[in-house]
């Protein structure tokens, strides 16, 4: 193989950026470049060679999309949009910015359906055609053992839940719930110390990240933590309800 393509991908979701990588590495013929800003995504085009991008549907500070800002430094710089937008949400700037392919995010299973878009955007020969799909196979055996694990792990939990994040394994899983938790239901969720509710070590230590071939158990750790309960399961999956809710 006579070169590797290089991928830029951008998000403000650190998660999601940690598991395009733990995907996208599983590619031999691809390396992946991250940003987590549209200036930052701008900065990494002035700097390195990109021959596709993957795009969340971010603007600069000065209000410009940034998938119009790519276009007109490189009108043939293939763009595919992976956003949580509905299509007529991103139609007009999407195709006056010439973006080539769109992909809704619905849940991690998309990362596949990205993968068979870039390789269709940026495939060269065959060697690269055997790589992506020994990549989109890697990846699909990962998912299906996490969907698994997740079905396993979450059968206690009545609709009362709700799913508020998932560790991927980047950050620490300390770090990761306290951001959800931030996320999902403002500062005042964090006043309370995490290591006041658990041992976040030995939570961690318990557990396995999202795409992660070993995570087959199915391990639920429930626990209090300020004025919610919170669950997090072996399959990555971080779900919260008020304390007043009690299923058991």
């Amino acid at each position: 193989m006579h070169r590797h393509l290089a991928v830029l991908h951008v998000d403000d979701d650190p998660d999601m950026l940690a598991l395009s990588e733990a995907a996208f590495e599983q590619i031999d013929a691809v390396t992946l470049v991250t940003a987590a800003s549209a200036a930052q995504a701008l900065d990494v085009l002035d700097e390195s060679h990109i021959d596709c991008v993957v795009s969340d549907s971010l603007v600069l500070p000065n209000g410009t999309p940034l998938v119009a800002a790519i276009n007109q430094r490189d009108d043939d710089l293939p763009i595919l949009l992976f956003t949580a937008k509905e299509w007529v949400e991103v139609a007009d700037i999407a195709t006056a910015a010439g973006v080539a392919e769109y992909v809704q995010k619905a849940g991690p299973g998309d990362l596949s359906t990205v993968l068979k878009r870039v390789e269709e955007l940026v495939n060269e020969s065959d060697e690269f055609e055997a790589s992506f799909e020994a990549g989109e196979s890697a990846l699909q055996e990962a998912l299906s053992t996490h969907a698994s694990a997740a079905s396993k792990a979450s059968l206690g939990l009545a609709e009362e839940w709700d799913l508020i994040g998932q560790w991927v394994g980047e950050a620490e899983l300390s770090i990761t719930i306290i951001e959800a938790m931030e996320a999902h239901a403002g500062l005042a969720a964090i006043e309370v110390p995490l290591f006041d509710a658990i041992d976040p070590e030995a939570l961690q230590s318990l557990l396995e990240p999202l795409v992660d071939k070993q995570a087959e158990s199915s391990v639920e750790v429930r626990f209090e933590y300020g004025e919610f309960e919170l669950a997090v399961t072996s399959a990555g999956d971080i779900y919260a309800r008020p304390r007043s809710i009690k299923d058991y």
